[in-house]
């Protein structure tokens, strides 16, 4: 995997601030790993009661498939969109895979998409960069962009990718 630089000079907040931007990123959906929607799938019972019930059906929460290098199994699919948000966004607690985690004493992130835990990174054509794209949210607009995004997403960085990288994209940071 690349690392382009502006991964080094971006900025993002501190942190994720849900309270601030009211999970808007998550309106949208997200592109997940086949592999992953299998857990999911599997895991299904963790996540009914904290899903919304105009999704409360499994066979509503993934759409289209497309075929994808940057997904570890080579296949990417969709959340769906559902009443205005991704399947898995309850407005009263955010994300419903990572609550069902939470609640079963399970680490957060172990069945949210790897593309939403890397956010504001995303992996694009084998390279680790900046998703620029959603400059509209509140993230991602330049006065709330106050702390190097190595700083404020290392713990993710670490989640998904290890130690090592995550000392890599430190050590980058310090040498700048």
């Amino acid at each position: 995997m690349r690392i382009d630089p502006l991964v080094f000079h971006a900025k993002f907040p501190e942190c994720c601030r849900p309270d601030q931007c009211r999970n808007r990123c998550c309106r949208f959906g997200v592109w997940t790993d086949a592999g992953e929607v299998k857990i999911i799938l599997a895991n299904r019972d963790l996540f009914f009661p904290y899903v919304r019930p105009e999704v409360a059906d499994p066979a509503l929460w993934f759409g289209r498939t497309e075929e994808d290098r940057d997904f570890p199994s080579g296949m990417a699919v969709e959340t769906r969109v559902i009443g205005g948000a991704c399947s898995f966004l309850h407005p009263d607690h955010g994300c419903a895979l990572q609550k069902g985690a939470i609640e079963a004493g399970i680490h957060e992130w172990r069945f949210k998409p790897r593309f939403c835990v890397m956010f504001p990174l995303v992996l694009s054509e084998g390279t680790l960069t900046v998703d620029e794209e959603m400059k509209s949210l509140w993230c991602m607009k330049e006065k709330n962009r106050t702390h190097p995004i190595t700083e404020a997403v290392r713990k993710e960085v670490q989640f998904l990718f290890g130690q090592e990288m995550a000392q890599v994209l430190t050590r980058q940071l310090l040498a700048r």
